[in-house]
């Protein structure tokens, strides 16, 4: 009767195991597309700066008051300038904010499924 008690333990242990595998695979997926989403569209940004084909980039060169901002959510790098006392504003990059919004969703659900498989079952409260 004790010989199925290790068997049953060590079973568990490879459950768990790859419980933890798949849930931090999920958070590292998430995180790295967000790193690369975000680097590219910095790097694609500051592309467009050197080619200064943009009448905002072109306004900042002759010293006027053009400034790019990163926005988070949609993903994109904005550039505004004032032309003609009127503010205009062009879009120098952008990535598809699904793709933003899924990797953010897989990124938090591995944190959340990795810390759920790490928290020993005798804390988890009773419900």
């Amino acid at each position: 009767m004790s010989a199925p008690a290790p068997a049953r333990r060590r079973d568990l242990g490879r459950r768990r195991a790859l419980a933890l595998l798949v849930a931090t695979g999920l958070a590292l997926v998430g995180v790295v597309t967000l790193l690369v989403v975000y680097v590219g569209l910095a790097a694609r940004a500051m592309g467009a700066s050197v080619d200064a084909e943009q009448p905002c980039l072109v306004a900042a060169q002759d010293g006027g008051t053009a400034r790019v901002r990163h926005e988070l959510l949609p993903p994109r790098a904005v550039c505004t300038w004032q032309a003609d006392g009127e503010p205009r504003e062009v879009v120098l990059a952008s990535a598809p904010t699904p793709l933003v919004v899924g990797a953010g969703a897989l990124a938090v659900a591995g944190v959340l499924a990795t810390a759920v498989v790490l928290v020993p079952r005798g804390a988890r409260p009773n419900g």
